[in-house]
């Protein structure tokens, strides 16, 4: 690593200026928990992406144990790297990344996503040339190119069943109240179009915006942070924006379809509760805050005993359908 030097001035009498500090454009903000697979494509996909931009772009990692630190540290794609050593949170981690540097925008961006090509561009120029926007969002696709249907209408008790992954969505996509919460899928063309919020795995923000506001609220683990800024920002006065042309490809999957952990069911509806407690009912005494509680944790454990009870029925399948062992030679000469 090269070392800077202090040199004097030959001429004592003139006093040379600090340098100014670097203002990035975007500052790319990613957190990173055992995916250093991922985190490494998703950074070069953000370094392919524009060659017009001035980015910094800041890795945070949550204590991951699988190398992400010293492959991205030994990576040539200019990556500063946050080691937090365990597991804050993705709010808590993202905020650290953005407190890093300075930089006209901020965007947020899950480790397992690809950039398309100008899509960094776009949400830049789209922000430039709109200073009544707060956030802004790409499309976010699958691998197959089908939307993720992420540009929603804030979120409302009914969620919880006709969410964009519940059964009932599933077996009825069209249905009233689906599409009352999911209405980012009513824009299927390439025309920019306003919504209420949208997934933390791909959004930007003014710089100016996130100071105003403040950054994502730490009380929130993993779940509902994107949810409960859009909603600050909004309520700021600002508008929350999707636009397609920008592509960003996310691979989200491939977990989530094997199941659910347990913890992870533990923060997202502790996320879910937080959420609607702080923005529907703030009063201790609000009846509706103790449904919600009661509501939510009962969800949550239904969906751990399912998933338990996948897991056993998963396992005994395994066991059934395994090939009998060999009989050791010693055994067959008895």
């Amino acid at each position: 690593m090269a070392m800077s030097t202090v040199m004097a001035s030959p001429d004592p009498v003139r006093a040379v200026p600090a340098a100014e500090p670097v203002v990035a454009d975007v500052l790319v903000a990613i957190v990173a928990y055992h995916c250093r697979d991922d985190v490494v494509a998703c950074v070069e996909s953000v370094r392919r992406s524009t060659s017009r931009l001035e980015l910094d772009v800041v890795v945070a990692d949550n204590g991951s144990a699988d190398g992400t630190v010293a492959a991205l540290v030994e990576h040539p794609a200019a990556v500063r790297v946050l080691d937090l050593g365990r597991n804050t949170g993705f709010a808590h981690a993202s905020n650290r990344a953005i407190e890093s540097g300075a930089s006209t925008a901020v965007l947020l961006l899950n480790p397992d996503t690809t950039v398309e090509p100008g899509a960094i561009d776009t949400l830049s120029t789209w922000l430039a040339e709109h200073p009544h926007v707060g956030v802004v969002a790409p499309r976010l696709v699958n691998p197959d190119g089908s939307d993720q249907q992420t540009a929603r209408a804030f979120p409302t008790p009914a969620a919880a069943l006709f969410g964009r992954r519940s059964p009932l969505t599933r077996l009825f996509p069209r249905n009233r109240w689906s599409s009352r919460f999911l209405t980012g899928r009513d824009h299927q063309g390439d025309e920019p179009f306003a919504i209420d919020w949208v997934s933390g795995a791909a959004l930007m923000v003014p710089r100016s915006v996130a100071d105003e506001v403040g950054l994502l609220d730490e009380g929130y683990f993993l779940f509902w942070e994107d949810a409960d800024w859009c909603r600050r920002i909004k309520d700021a006065g600002y508008e929350v924006w999707c636009v397609p042309t920008a592509t960003v490809v996310h691979h989200e999957g491939g977990t989530r379809d094997h199941g659910w952990a347990t913890p992870v069911v533990r923060h997202f509806h502790a996320g879910a509760y937080r959420y609607w407690r702080l923005h529907h009912a703030p009063q201790a005494w609000n009846p509706l805050r103790w449904a919600a509680a009661g509501a939510l944790a009962t969800r949550a454990l239904a969906i751990i005993a399912r998933e338990r009870l996948r897991s056993t029925l998963h396992a005994r399948r395994a066991l059934a359908t395994a090939p009998a062992p060999t009989p050791h030679r010693s055994d067959q000469n008895r």
